[in-house]
């Protein structure tokens, strides 16, 4: 009702005629973007409200996001968002939103002097989308509106309106733009009916005019799990056309109003900015870049498409890839892209997130783990943000002198975002995390983007600055692993956790929460630091291994196991104690005699403290040496000596390569004899043996001494593929491993449920803890994936590997059709799982379309 009441208005008032963007002949302008790549992603979608959420709690639409921007488009879901890049998605710092539906920001035309309403809706339409750019063109009797969206700046959006007359004669044009905040709060049931105030009421959205356009204005908003706002944020549209706004006493409604005049058979174009700003300081400054580019926004726009060129004239390099394979390669590309976020808050420098979409990952949130694989893939198209995603996790890299954590000198934080914790004197964020680091690959990722800089985009002395610079970061963080995570100092560290309040008490040593009918005040006394009903919460290390071996428990939680679980990457992977009570039953049933306290043994995990020579606690180790850490080590330890030998002489620890080569042949050697099931030919991770007093006691094996034996109980998972991926198996263990991949019964998933299944999902089919809907129980990660079918191809098992990415790519739902890229996928079925448009799983697609498939031997 409001905008057909301001439409009226105009059409009868005298509206100031606007000095339009015109192109001379001669001036150098964008086309309309097309090519062979349109809508790779979905990019429609009409939102209802402002968390409007799949069953994985992933904003439902795919937004279009380019060049580190803070928002995103949709594209008109049908007729009725014709003439709007509506369904503007926010991320405010650390969590993504909706701010508006499909018509948010409509253009609405009506001749002034007949008023005539000109229906958009009616027009023939051609919507569509491309890797860079959001296209409408809108045909009806008398006008054609052609409207393209690109993104020009790290903060603004850029709509380039063109309106060509066609009715024979000239046109005085009323235009509006209209548009309404969403009032629903959130799509999860029960959730409903709940409006944005009344869950939100901090949030205070309002609108206000400006000069020729409009801002949002927004409460600050911190202490909760959706919103992270400052109050001096701000949403900006600005016109190139004189234009008066109007807002709705409500203050979440306006409407924008202007005159144009069309000759006949002419064209004019009407530029507008759209800007998602953290805070005043960004506002100002990007007013006026605003004003730089409503004057010329040409040379804005070609640099958009020049600079998409670029990446798909370096990245689509495989001219023996299909066509399906090769969308999926500019899909991987535009996902990579899509979660780029430019530096803000208290990330200085461009990093890329793991989803834009998925609601606990979707603002300024970098892990360790997630670099490493993005950057890989990014390293071939956009090495420059691959660079910045890599410092991004290396700028708070522990230093000696750190207030908090001094004793982890050379430690990667788990999770850096927009705000520092209080703890370092930021606003707070409870995504921040110091708990655990993640798998030492980080070396292999530098020297990827080293080689591309060199090889590819032709920048030795980039190239050379990029592994200096890197290198003795590097080193730091090799050490730490060596000085913080290997409690026997065999050089071979062991995922653990570091000192945390969630793990252990302020003098030093760790607690566990256990839940028992036993009273455990009576057993360890002042040891039990809080009681409620059965749940204890009991201090010490060995008072935690008397509750392994001698209490009656129901359940356990342990805060370093769950923190060793997220260190290792793969979170509640079976070879780390997790599994389902029906899944325990079960096992208790087949192999001890339904006896669960029995079976639990089989499962629990062990700790030890890791102090230094003055009795310090640096961290806690799981009493467990993980192959697949050995393995990334082993390559580690290659990588770096092959580092060594590159950077410049004045750059510190260039002498220790050989050091990195002696660890790698002894990694080598360690992983092969002791990891090493060759019972069930498999490598597994290894139980640390200790004696009857509660000291090490290794085990020897043809002359080397071996931690323990390997935990063949937990069952298979894609750990063991882990040394053929870095290089570490011999030809004979591979064999070995590569036919336990390829069976059926095991990992072969595509070949059991043939047209349907995606082989090597995170547990064999023989696990006692595998289900397909499980995180890393089942369900196929795609980096895990690519390390599995990558190991095969390296140890001659091309062409087998092939079948499998083959399968990958038909059986995966939306892979090659316009879904985004999720998280994981179901081995049985091929069902998209987890979050969508997951930055891991595209860098991994993307390593697969770019290398994988030229060559099958």
């Amino acid at each position: 009702m409001f905008r057909h009441t301001v439409l009226a208005a105009l059409i009868g008032s005298v509206i100031a005629l606007a000095g339009c963007n015109s192109s001379s002949q001669d001036e150098k302008t964008a086309a309309v973007p097309s090519g062979p790549y349109k809508n790779v992603i979905d990019r429609t979608g009409s939102p209802a409200f402002l968390r409007d959420y799949d069953e994985y709690s992933n904003l439902k639409y795919n937004a279009f996001v380019d060049l580190g921007a803070w928002h995103g488009h949709l594209l008109p879901a049908d007729e009725q968002g014709y003439g709007a890049f509506g369904g503007i998605m926010q991320i405010t710092q650390e969590y993504a939103h909706y701010m508006s539906g499909q018509a948010f920001d409509k253009l609405h035309i009506a001749d002034r002097l007949s008023g005539e309403v000109i229906d958009l809706a009616g027009a023939e339409a051609t919507v569509y989308s491309t890797p860079g750019a959001l296209v409408q063109i809108l045909k009806t009797d008398v006008l054609t509106v052609q409207m393209v969206l690109r993104f020009v700046t790290d903060r603004t959006s850029l709509v380039e309106t063109q309106i060509t007359n066609h009715s024979g004669k000239a046109m005085e044009l009323a235009l509006t733009w209209d548009g309404e905040l969403l009032e629903k709060a959130r799509s999860t049931p029960g959730y409903e009916t709940m409006s944005v105030d009344d869950m939100y009421p901090d949030y205070q959205r309002r609108i206000e005019p400006i000069e020729n356009g409009l801002k949002i204005r927004f409460g600050e908003m911190k202490d909760n799990w959706a919103i992270r706002n400052d109050g001096d944020a701000e949403f900006r549209i600005v016109r190139s056309v004189a234009n008066q706004t109007q807002v709705e006493t409500n203050n979440i409604a306006f409407s924008s109003t202007a005159g144009q005049h069309v000759p006949a058979d002419g064209t004019v174009k009407i530029y507008t900015t759209y800007s998602h700003l953290h805070n005043a300081e960004e506002v100002e400054k990007e007013a006026r870049k605003i004003a730089d580019i409503l004057a010329n926004p040409q040379p804005y726009m070609l640099a958009t498409d020049e600079r998409w060129n670029s990446y798909i004239a370096s990245g689509m390099v495989n001219q023996q890839a299909t066509e399906a394979q090769a969308r999926v390669g500019v899909k991987a590309m535009m996902t990579l892209n899509g979660n780029w976020r430019s530096a803000a808050g208290d990330i200085h420098q461009s990093t890329v997130t793991p989803s834009v979409t998925a609601r606990w990952f979707s603002g300024n949130l970098t892990w360790p783990w997630d670099t490493w694989k993005q950057a890989y893939a990014m390293a071939h198209f956009n090495p420059d943000v691959a660079m910045d995603n890599i410092r991004t996790v290396f700028e708070y890299q522990v230093k000696g002198n750190d207030p908090i954590r001094p004793q982890d000198q050379g430690y990667l934080l788990d999770v850096v975002s927009y705000s520092l914790p209080q703890s370092r004197g930021g606003a707070g964020s409870e995504n921040w995390n110091e708990r655990n680091t993640k798998p030492s690959l980080a070396a292999w990722a530098v020297m990827e983007v080293y080689h591309a800089l060199k090889d590819e985009f032709n920048r030795p002395a980039d190239a050379q600055a990029w592994i200096d610079e890197m290198y003795p970061k590097l080193v730091a963080y090799h050490d730490w692993w060596l000085t913080n995570r290997d409690h026997n100092n065999n050089g071979v560290p062991e995922y653990g956790a570091a000192v945390d309040p969630a793990h252990n008490t302020e003098d030093g040593h760790m607690y566990v929460w256990v839940t028992t009918t036993e009273d455990l005040n009576a057993r360890f006394g002042a040891d039990v630091l809080e009681h409620k009903g059965n749940d204890y919460k009991v201090r010490g290390m060995d008072n935690y291994n008397t509750i392994l071996d001698e209490v009656n428990y129901t359940a356990l939680h342990v805060g370093a196991q769950e923190a060793a679980g997220w260190e290792s990457g793969m979170d509640n992977a079976a070879r780390f104690g997790f599994i389902s009570d029906e899944q325990l039953q079960a096992y208790a049933d087949s192999h001890y005699g339904s006896n669960l306290s029995a079976a639990r043994k089989d499962w629990e995990v062990r700790f030890a403290e890791n102090r230094d020579d003055n009795g310090e606690l640096l961290g806690f180790s799981m009493l467990q040496e993980s192959v697949d850490q050995a393995s990334y080590m082993y390559s580690d330890n290659k990588y770096l000596a092959e580092m060594a030998a590159l950077v410049s002489k004045s750059v510190p620890g260039k002498q220790r390569a050989q050091e990195f080569l002696d660890g790698a042949e002894a990694l080598h050697t360690y992983i092969n004899t002791c990891m090493f099931d060759a019972e069930s030919q498999f490598f597994y991770d290894i139980q640390m043996n200790v004696d009857p007093n509660g000291k090490l006691a290794p085990v020897m094996k043809n002359g080397v001494a071996c931690a323990g034996e390997p935990i063949v109980a937990r069952g298979r998972g894609p750990e063991g593929w882990g040394p053929l991926f870095n290089g570490a198996a011999t030809q004979a263990t591979a064999d070995k491993v590569v036919n336990t991949m390829l069976n059926a019964e095991e990992f072969n998933t595509a070949l059991k449920y043939e047209g349907a299944g995606i082989s090597l999902p995170t547990a064999s089919q023989s696990n006692p803890a595998y289900h397909a809907d499980i995180y890393w129980r089942g369900r196929v990660w795609l980096d895990q994936f690519y390390f599995g079918v990558q190991g095969m191809k390296q140890y001659g098992y091309g062409e087998e590997a092939v079948q499998l990415a083959n399968a990958l790519f038909s059986n995966a739902e939306g892979m090659v059709g316009d879904g985004a890229i999720r998280e994981n996928y179901n081995p049985e079925t091929g069902a998209v799982q987890g979050a969508s448009n997951f930055s891991w799983s595209a860098a991994h697609l993307y390593m697969l379309y770019r290398d994988f498939f030229k060559e099958t031997k």
